[in-house]
């Protein structure tokens, strides 16, 4: 990463098992960019990305590097419970999410992340890949009281200066639906 100009910030969670959601998702090299940086932690990073992608010869390539294939646009929060039931049967994990679920700007981000933190009874960590300051950063703990509007106002600010690669496809969140709460 130093050789590219890259820094990889020295904070690291000191729970075994928490969620960590990764903004802005612009391009394929937030994920390269992003898997390098946990491997100068060494921590152990898992993904969920869409099953599509787990077919030959990316398939094996994807779960050796940690990843973890789901169905996307299922609903009935299936993924949740599938993030909640390996969270669950792992005795140490990061768990690695985009919410906002697509490259293209989308203001509409996925709130599994939160969900999965919430019933896993688990942190939600907050981290970016910054391409103007070349910067890995986890932000620190995003509050996750049932309030997915009033905890998001974490969001905000934590994204807030952040600049992604395409920096016109990256949006900050909005909520559909006004106040979201919902019990694990």
């Amino acid at each position: 990463m130093r050789c590219f100009g890259w820094r990889v910030d020295s904070f690291t969670p000191s729970e075994r098992k928490y969620v960590l959601i990764v903004a802005p998702h612009t391009s394929n090299w937030d994920f390269v960019i992003g898997r390098l940086a946990f491997w100068t932690k060494s921590l152990p990073a898992r993904f969920m990305i869409k099953k599509e992608f787990f077919r030959f010869p990316v398939g094996g390539l994807l779960k050796a590097l940690g990843g973890l294939p789901v169905e996307r646009g299922t609903g009935g929060g299936r993924a949740v419970e599938e993030a909640v039931r390996l969270l669950q049967t792992h005795d140490a994990m990061a768990l690695i999410l985009t919410p906002e679920g697509t490259r293209r700007r989308n203001p509409h981000w996925k709130k599994g992340f939160y969900y999965i933190a919430q019933a896993a009874q688990i942190p939600l960590y907050v981290g970016y890949v910054d391409y103007k300051k070349k910067e890995c950063r986890i932000v620190g703990r995003m509050p996750v009281t049932g309030d997915l509007a009033a905890d998001s106002r974490y969001l905000l600010e934590a994204y807030a200066d952040v600049t992604a690669r395409y920096p016109a496809q990256f949006a900050l969140p909005e909520w559909r639906g006004g106040a979201e709460k919902r019990k694990p």
